[in-house]
C-alpha cells in the first residue's frame, strides 16, 4: 500500500439498493505505518433488529465482515467479541446495524475514526436474506475502497479443477470458499480454467465426449459448454484478452505445440510462435500488447515475453532455471511463475523486465499461481498439507492461507475479476497530515 495520508471527506457511496445513502465525515486519519504495514481496525459486533432470524444471521454477518478486512490485506482486525485485550494502535472501528424484516435483510455499516468517533464512512445495503453474504462483502469492499482508492476483492470468485480418482470437474466458489459448487459434470478431464474480463464466462480444456483436448467456453448459469476450438491435435490453455475480444492459446494443429491468437470465437486463428519447441501457457499482459508464455526452444523450460504479434521474444529470468506458468500480474508492474525444484515447483514473482526475483511460495510443490484483480494476492494450489488444495498468499510476510475446497483435492486455480458495478476508485483529497488523527 502506498504511503501516505489521507483526507477521508463526504463521498456518496451507493449500496445494494438505489436508495441507500451514505455519510462521511471531514476527518483524517493517519495511515503511514511503513511499507507493508497493515492498518488497524476494531470490528465491534452488530446489533441486530428485526425477526427472529435478525441475531444469528448478525453473528454470521460479524465473522464474515472480519474475515474479509483481515483477508484484504489491508487491515489487521481485532474482534470485540472474542477474548483478549484490546491493542492501542486501533485506528478505526467497524461496526453497524443488521436488520432483518421477512426475506430481506439491511445493514447500516459505519466506520468511525478513534478516539473521537467521527464518521469516516456510514453506508447502508441491501439484498435478500438468502444472499446475506453477498451484503457483507460489498460492505468489505466499500471499506477497503475508503483507506486506499480501490475496491477490494469480497464479491470476487474463484474457479478451480476438482480432482476425484481420474475425473476432473470444474468448480467456482466465492473468494473465502463459500458458495462452493460444480459447473461440469461431465465424468472426464477438465483442465486450465480462465476468466473473461467481465467474468461472465470461463473458458477452459475438457477431453470430454471421449474426444482429444478442446477449448470450451461456459456461462456461470452451467448452460451448455460451447466449443471455442476443436482442432486437431492438442487446444489447450486458452485465456481472453484484456477487452474480451481475442482469445490467446496452445494449438497443435501443423504438428507442434505452438502459440496461437483467434478471435472470441475460435476463429481466424494466427499463429505467434514458430519453431521446433514446445511453446505452450500463454499469459496476455494487462495492455493486451505482450504475452508472456513458456518455451524448451534453449532445451529446458523458460518463461519467454512477446508483442502480441508474435516478435521480439526475450527471456524473462535468469536468475532461476526450469520456469512455467506465467502470470502477468492486473496492474502490469510483475509476472508470478513457478520454478522447478526436487520436491516440486516454488513460486517467484518478478518485474516485467526480469529484475526484482523473489521467492513467494516454497516447500514441497507450488504451482499455477494466478492474480486477484487487486494484485494483493495471488492464489495458487499446493500439496504442502499432504493432498493438492487452494492457498492464497497477500505477497507479504505471512504464511498462505489455505481455501476450504469441502475437502476436495484442488487444483488449477483461475481468480475472477470484479463483478461488474464494481467501484474501482473513490474521488479523494490526498492531504499531507504528519500529525496523525485529528
Amino acid at each position: 500500500m502506498m504511503v501516505r495520508s489521507i483526507l477521508l471527506i463526504a463521498v456518496v457511496l451507493f449500496g445494494l439498493a438505489p436508495e441507500a445513502s451514505a455519510q462521511t465525515g471531514d476527518v483524517r486519519i493517519d495511515i503511514t505505518a511503513g511499507q507493508g504495514r497493515r492498518i488497524r481496525l476494531l470490528c465491534e459486533s452488530l446489533s441486530a433488529a428485526g425477526n427472529r432470524d435478525a441475531r444469528s444471521s448478525s453473528v454470521q454477518a460479524d465473522e464474515v465482515l472480519a474475515n474479509d478486512l483481515e483477508n484484504s490485506a489491508v487491515f489487521m482486525v481485532t474482534r470485540t467479541w472474542a477474548s483478549g485485550d484490546q491493542p492501542r494502535d486501533v485506528q478505526a472501528i467497524v461496526s453497524g446495524k443488521w436488520t432483518v424484516t421477512g426475506n430481506q435483510v439491511r445493514l447500516r455499516g459505519e466506520v468511525r475514526d478513534v478516539p473521537a468517533r467521527r464518521p469516516i464512512l456510514v453506508n447502508e445495503y441491501r439484498g435478500s436474506l438468502a444472499s446475506w453474504r453477498s451484503v457483507v462483502h460489498q460492505f468489505a469492499d466499500d471499506i477497503v475502497l475508503q483507506f486506499t482508492g480501490e475496491a477490494g476483492v469480497a464479491q470476487t470468485q474463484i474457479a478451480f479443477i476438482a480432482q476425484n480418482g481420474r475425473e476432473k470437474e470444474l468448480f467456482v466458489m466465492d473468494f473465502d470458499g463459500a458458495g462452493i459448487r460444480p459447473l461440469t459434470r461431465d465424468r472426464s478431464i477438465a483442465i486450465s480454467p480462465a476468466w473473461s474480463p467481465d467474468g461472465s464466462l470461463l473458458l477452459f480444456t475438457s477431453y470430454r465426449a471421449g474426444t482429444g483436448p478442446k477449448i470450451y467456453v461456459m456461462a456461470l448459469d452451467r448452460s451448455k459448454p460451447y466449443v471455442v476450438s476443436a482442432r486437431p491435435g492438442n487446444n489447450t490453455s486458452a485465456s481472453y484478452s484484456p477487452d474480451g475480444r481475442e482469445i490467446v492459446c496452445t494449438l497443435s494443429s501443423d504438428g507442434n505445440p505452438e502459440i496461437y491468437r483467434l478471435d472470441a470465437r475460435g476463429a481466424t486463428a494466427k499463429r505467434l510462435t514458430n519453431n521446433r519447441a514446445i511453446d505452450t501457457s500463454p499469459a496476455w499482459s494487462p495492455t493486451g500488447q505482450e504475452i508472456a508464455f513458456t518455451s524448451d526452444r534453449t532445451g529446458r523450460p523458460q518463461v519467454y515475453i512477446m508483442d502480441r504479434e508474435g516478435g521480439n521474444a526475450r527471456r524473462l529470468t535468469y536468475e532461476v532455471d526450469y520456469t512455467d506458468s506465467p502470470a502477468w500480474s492486473p496492474k502490469g508492474d510483475r509476472i508470478a511463475f513457478v520454478s522447478r525444484t526436487g520436491s516440486g515447483f516454488d513460486i517467484y514473482v518478478c518485474r516485467t523486465d526480469g529484475s526484482g526475483v523473489r521467492l513467494l511460495a516454497g516447500g514441497r510443490s507450488n504451482e499455477n499461481p494466478r492474480w486477484s484483480p487487486d494484485g494483493r494476492h495471488l492464489v495458487f494450489a499446493s500439496n504442502r498439507g499432504g493432498e493438492y488444495a487452494l492457498y492464497v498468499s497477500d505477497l507479504d510476510d505471512r504464511p498462505p492461507r489455505k481455501l476450504d475446497t469441502g475437502g476436495r483435492i484442488a487444483v488449477s486455480p483461475a481468480w475472477s475479476p470484479r463483478p461488474a458495478g464494481t467501484r474501482s476508485a473513490l474521488n479523494m483529497n490526498l492531504s499531507p497530515n504528519p500529525g496523525g488523527t485529528r
